[in-house]
């Protein structure tokens, strides 16, 4: 990803005037490893009433052109969605401030920082699956209101729309897999009837353990809404464990299953489908997910060549 430039000074001013009148606004660090977003961490002084100072940090969040080319609204849908699920207690960032001026080149926001991490080498991998199963089923269980539902994408109508083509698109055909990948997702698609986008569940669109922050083994947070939408639940669930088979956890990625199955019902007979399209996304090279990796915990020790051949070997086991 080609990140934005670091705000400027009167860009920082401008933030300052908007959410903290009378104090100030500073750099303080950029957090890598994001596809979809700049993220940067500021650094918010406040000014009280008797002159004493409190200092708070916020995370600034741009989005790269996709935002415009997707969907123009995508940052205000965002804190739209932000502000629902805190509303129903859902452990995600507080939405501070949308940037309506322009005061950035980028669609722009604001929002809480909250102090954890991605953790990607838990202690017990199955308390963590379970954990991370258990939110799952708090997002999948968010109710939308009509206004809100046709602000997001339709993932269902999207595959659908796309899979309708027997050729694969250039992005999939570039990978030595993408074309037998291509046929297998067509032909699984039409095993399966996916629900009507119209009554599809909220889905987060990119449930992965770097989408999630902790405490220790404590799961705190999910964060990085960009990619958000509704469809079938099952496509966040095929996301979490293609990114545990990265990792070789299959007991854990086992529980993971057994626990969000047991909890919601659903049979998953649709996973096969939204696996192979999870394999399909970072086509034609797997090697721009990297940085993600590098960023949250053992992925510091993937390489370029490591993550290929990993990536390689998960779309060859969904073939058979």
């Amino acid at each position: 990803m080609q990140y934005a430039p670091e705000p400027t000074e009167d860009q920082l001013a401008a933030v300052a005037d908007a959410i903290a009148p009378g104090g100030s606004v500073r750099f303080g660090h950029r957090i890598l490893g994001g596809l979809g977003c700049t993220m940067d961490v500021l650094l918010v002084t406040e000014r009280g009433a008797t002159g004493s100072k409190g200092e708070f940090k916020v995370v600034l969040r741009r989005r790269g052109s996709w935002s415009r080319d997707d969907n123009i609204d995508a940052a205000h849908t965002e804190l739209e969605v932000l502000q629902l699920l805190r509303s129903e207690s859902v452990p995600v960032p507080e939405p501070l401030w949308l940037d309506d001026d322009g005061v950035f080149a980028e669609p722009a926001t604001l929002i809480e920082f909250i102090d954890g991490a991605p953790l990607l080498s838990p202690e017990d991998p199955i308390d963590y699956t379970t954990q991370m199963a258990q939110m799952l089923v708090r997002l999948h269980d968010v109710s939308l209101d009509s206004g809100l539902r046709r602000k997001l994408r339709d993932y269902n109508a999207l595959e659908r729309s796309l899979l309708a083509d027997v050729d694969a698109p250039e992005n999939v055909a570039g990978h030595h897999l993408g074309a037998r990948l291509w046929a297998e997702q067509r032909a699984e698609s039409r095993k399966i009837v996916p629900e009507d986008g119209k009554e599809g569940d909220f889905v987060h669109g990119d449930y992965w353990p770097g989408n999630t922050l902790w405490q220790g083994q404590k799961l705190v947070a999910v964060v990085d809404f960009e990619e958000i939408g509704i469809g079938d639940p099952v496509m966040d669930v095929a996301a979490a464990v293609v990114n545990y088979r990265f990792e070789s956890w299959r007991d854990a990625e086992r529980n993971f299953l057994e626990v969000y199955r047991g909890e919601t019902g659903r049979q998953l007979d649709s996973f096969r489908f939204w696996a192979l399209r999870e394999l399909r996304r970072p086509m034609p090279d797997v090697a721009r997910w990297l940085p993600s990796f590098q960023q949250i915990g053992s992925g510091s020790v993937m390489t370029v060549e490591k993550l290929r051949a990993a990536h390689a070997d998960l779309i060859l086991e969904l073939l058979q």
